[in-house]
């Protein structure tokens, strides 16, 4: 594995460049977490960590490279303009696999490496600004054409 590929499956921390340790979801949020899942936790700095996926094959699969908050905070921003393009009523897009297929072209980014998980701050920001554009698009078209 390159670095790159240890960064964004967890196993390498993009701040630190140290290794991680395999944490349970309780040693993140506290004894009475009920998340359920296992997360990669980076060995030098604890605000530095990422979930892996819930019964994954294989086991611990991480969701991604390993955030602190302020990149956590854009991730969850990015989902928040990202999501409905698929989830909401009449949405852009048949499903997310079609919406990350659009946003994989729109940002020149392998379909593969193409998820608010692996992104970075910057990486979040442009995805949020090609949400926004299409949105406004829509909008426009939506009431040029009533």
């Amino acid at each position: 594995m390159n670095n790159f590929e240890d960064i964004i499956s967890g196993k390498i921390c993009p701040y630190c460049n140290c290794e991680t340790e395999l944490v349970s979801s309780k040693e993140i949020y506290g004894p009475d977490s009920t998340y359920g899942s296992n997360h990669y936790r980076c060995k030098k700095n604890p605000d530095h960590y990422v979930g892996t996926y819930k019964n994954s094959t294989p086991p611990n699969k991480s969701l991604g490279r390993l955030a602190d908050k302020e990149l956590r905070e854009w991730k969850m921003k990015g989902h928040g303009e990202f999501d409905p393009l698929h989830k909401a009523p009449n949405p852009h897009f048949e499903n997310s696999k079609s919406a990350y297929q659009w946003l994989s072209k729109e940002m020149n980014i392998e379909i593969n490496y193409t998820h608010f998980g692996m992104f970075t701050i910057e990486q979040c920001q442009q995805a949020i600004a090609l949400c926004q554009q299409l949105k406004k698009n829509q909008n426009t078209k939506n009431s040029t054409s009533e």
